[in-house]
């Protein structure tokens, strides 16, 4: 997408910036339709300023804007004169124009509104309707962020869905998929409202538990895993069950990939441990020192382990 400048996106700017920019542009075009003749129409240089405003603050705001270009034109019409023969057909141009306008407001409201709902089905998984794994990527590294600016701690768990394969294989992939999908839907109604549940791929989930302690995030895991253990019992055709890691970040990793290689450890540590087990523990100095170096001591994580 065309950007102003680094960091500035124009579909994408916040209230106040659009508002500035749209103003900006509308005194632009409004400064250059004055030093031009008015055998010259400069109408359509007034919609980078309206468009804007529709784009990143809505039909109103275009509203207002398409009220504000055309009042310049009208203004600098009576003023210096126009190319009319009447001042009613100048008006009736006027009038023409404004509908113009606002066909191009509602069309520009609608494209955004449909391109927002588009982009969040393309970061929701359509099986379990959760978070997709470049969704999930997304709000873990704005989460990683937002604490890093407000000093407190998050926790992420990584899910995995033991023995999986030999569900599809006895009794297909239809049915790996309903697998999936309940536990998508058990995982999403097990946590918070401020939490975020993803599938990463495969029979592989991850939580997001902002402003979190380990104690909290175990609790919570406790929860999920009960749910999880109810809705497998009565069906034992679904003969699986759930490797977690839960890793505590109160020193921020560099990066969404840092913090998952961290906590996807941890759950193969669950994994290896026996199954249906979790790991916990608390990313640190010593791990971030030891990612800097690119050595494998991601693996030293043995200060806290919790056993399911």
């Amino acid at each position: 997408m065309k950007k102003l400048s680094p960091g500035l996106n124009v579909f994408d700017l916040p209230p106040g910036q659009a508002l500035v920019l749209s103003l900006c542009l509308l005194l632009g075009a409004a400064a250059i339709d004055y030093g031009t003749s008015d055998e010259v129409s400069l109408a359509a240089l007034y919609l980078f300023a309206i468009l804007t405003a529709s784009w990143n603050r809505g039909i109103v705001w275009g509203l207002i804007f398409a009220v504000l270009a055309l009042g310049c034109q009208i203004a600098m019409g009576l003023q210096q004169g126009h190319p009319y023969s009447t001042r009613s057909h100048f008006f009736q141009s006027q009038a023409n124009l404004f509908f113009e306008y606002c066909v191009a407001v509602f069309l520009t409201s609608q494209l955004r509104r449909l391109f927002e709902r588009e982009r969040l089905t393309a970061r929701v998984d359509l099986l379990t309707g959760v978070k997709n794994r470049q969704g999930f990527h997304e709000v873990l590294e704005s989460e990683i962020a937002r604490h890093l600016r407000n000093g407190s701690s998050f926790c992420l768990a990584y899910v995995d869905c033991d023995n999986f394969k030999g569900v599809n294989d006895r009794f297909g992939h239809a049915e790996g998929d309903r697998l999936l999908e309940a536990v998508g839907h058990i995982a999403g109604a097990s946590v918070r409202r401020s939490d975020t549940v993803g599938r990463l791929g495969g029979d592989e989930f991850a939580i997001i538990f902002p402003e979190t302690s380990q104690a909290e995030a175990l609790a919570i895991e406790a929860k999920l895993r009960k749910a999880l253990d109810k809705m497998t019992r009565p069906r034992p055709w679904w003969a699986v069950t759930f490797s977690i890691g839960i890793a505590t970040f109160k020193t921020m990793p560099a990066s969404a990939d840092a913090a998952m290689a961290f906590v996807d450890q941890l759950m193969y540590r669950a994994k290896k441990a026996g199954k249906a087990q979790t790991i916990s523990a608390t990313f640190d100095d010593v791990a971030v020192a030891t990612e800097a170096t690119g050595g494998a001591a991601l693996r030293r994580i043995a200060e806290n382990e919790e056993n399911a």
